[in-house]
């Protein structure tokens, strides 16, 4: 039992959340989906990003870069254009991850995913030309004040094999020939990397190699990015896919804030521009009730140690190993194909309501204040049991994924507001298994595959969060039972 006492009338602690600051999605193209546009208007509606991140703004698809006969290159922006004037409509800025290869310049023939994005390290001249170019576009399109509140990231997880065909030495120097073009530009432009992947330790891979390449280059580096998702291995080909403890997202950023603050890049920005509980979009976890608290939890802990932690992604329109197959195939999103909020959605909107005052924090709690509103979050975390993370997927299925987790009781807590004499309304949202849960209401209500459109209207109300209000006695002490994955957000408002 957690003992939780609040008094509305003492200072707090002011922070910066992080988790309302960056949102991802799979590519580019992706953005051109009328679905995928529907479903971020929503969300963002609702959950308020600051900034979007997705691969493969330099695709072949997305037309941007051709060469005539005479190999005269040839820009082409209006899909660029459309795309970024639909975000910037809905409160979205762009962190551009650049990359891949056109084709027209590519010095190989190595792609990825079915969509085919070439990984092979680019012509340097065609390169700086086509980014100096872009560049100029959008600060003619979009003015420089604008585009210098948006970030440039070179490439993506070039420290693995799938996503670059060369080398450290390689990428290295197609950063310095990026960063160079940008500041060429202008300055004030933002500009980082090495957006990393994940490794089998708590170290990040490549992070200081790179910034002693660039210290000793005196390259600029405006913000470190890299992707600490808390598993054993980056890409499920390379090894069992493994999952560490559950400090293992804490663990990883108390390295890398190490690891920067030991160079002359201190004071960069640190951008985790992916991370989910595990970078596999066919991970049957990912639909489940366990990623509420899961997000919850790891934002909490880690506050004040990143700049951002970029969700990937927000939707299950995402088709790097092509479409899944099922409507809850174990996809990153936020949102599955069909736009119905999955747990994870969840976590995000009850990290949103938070205040930006802590008067409390501990172990499965947080109590925050705005104005004169105070806020008391709760959940009852459950990590993966040990079989399912040293790698043996066999324990779940389809139909049966919570034999993944550890088993655990329910968790009580106690709470008591006192130092104040104000009558307050207070209002609940639960959200566990039978509250909430789509996954776990999809399975109760037949699994209907694919749900028709009365299907999904049903599930989407199932998809809401329990709510309810109440105007306790002053003195009343609150009892909350909160069962395994569940969680439950208290909001007290003053009342005359």
């Amino acid at each position: 039992m957690i003992n939780i006492t609040i008094d509305p009338t003492v200072p707090g602690t002011s922070y910066r959340p992080h988790w309302n600051r960056l949102v991802t999605a799979g590519r580019a193209h992706e953005g051109m989906y009328a679905p995928w546009r529907e479903q971020l208007k929503k969300m963002q509606a609702e959950l308020h990003f600051e900034y979007i991140r997705f691969h493969g703004i330099f695709n072949d698809e997305m037309m941007v870069y051709r060469e005539d006969e005479s190999g005269n290159p040839q820009y082409n922006w209006q899909y660029t254009d459309d795309l970024f004037d639909f975000l910037l409509s809905i409160g979205l800025r762009p962190m551009l991850e650049l990359g891949f290869t056109p084709s027209a310049m590519r010095t190989g023939e190595q792609t990825i995913f079915w969509w085919k994005g070439n990984v092979t390290p680019p012509d340097h001249t065609k390169w700086v030309a086509l980014v100096q170019a872009f560049i100029r576009h959008c600060i003619n399109r979009y003015g420089r004040a604008e585009v210098r509140k948006w970030y440039f990231e070179v490439w993506n997880e070039a420290n693995i094999t799938p996503f670059w065909s060369g080398t450290q030495a390689d990428y290295f120097a197609l950063y310095e020939k990026t960063a160079l073009a940008i500041k060429g530009i202008d300055e004030k432009l933002r500009v980082g990397g090495p957006a990393t992947s994940s490794s089998d330790t708590v170290e990040c891979p490549w992070i200081k190699e790179f910034l002693a390449f660039c210290e000793k280059k005196g390259l600029p580096v405006d913000f470190v990015s890299t992707h600490p998702y808390p598993n054993s291995y980056p890409l499920y080909s390379y090894g069992r896919p493994c999952y560490k403890d559950e400090n293992g997202t804490y663990d990883a950023f108390v390295w890398l804030n190490e690891a920067i603050h030991a160079t002359p890049y201190r004071d960069a920005e640190i951008h985790i521009t992916e991370w989910n509980s595990s970078p596999n979009c066919r991970d049957l976890v990912h639909d489940t009730a366990f990623m509420a608290p899961f997000i919850i939890q790891n934002h909490l802990k880690t506050i004040g140690m990143v700049d951002t932690i970029g969700f990937w992604t927000f939707t299950d329109v995402f088709e790097e190993e092509s479409l899944g197959q099922s409507v809850f195939h174990g996809g990153f999103g936020l949102c599955n194909v069909q736009g119905l909020k999955k747990p994870s959605y969840h976590g995000f909107w009850f990290l949103s309501r938070l205040g930006n005052e802590i008067l409390e924090q501990g172990d499965h709690y947080i109590v925050t204040r705005k104005e004169d509103r105070v806020q008391v979050l709760l959940w009852n975390y459950c990590h993966y049991c040990d079989t399912y993370a040293n790698g043996d997927p066999t324990c779940i299925s389809q139909y049966d994924r919570y034999p993944a987790f550890e088993e655990k009781e329910e968790e009580t807590f106690l709470i008591r507001l006192e130092g104040s004499a104000q009558k307050y309304r207070v209002i609940q949202y639960k959200f566990d298994r039978e509250h909430g849960s789509v996954y776990d209401s999809w399975l109760a209500n037949g699994a209907p595959e694919p749900p028709d459109q009365e299907e999904i209207r049903i599930l989407s109300e199932k998809a809401e969060l329990e709510a309810q209000i109440s105007y306790p006695d002053k003195s009343e002490t609150f009892r909350m039972q909160i069962k395994p994955h569940g969680v439950t957000l208290m909001e007290f408002t003053p009342v005359e």
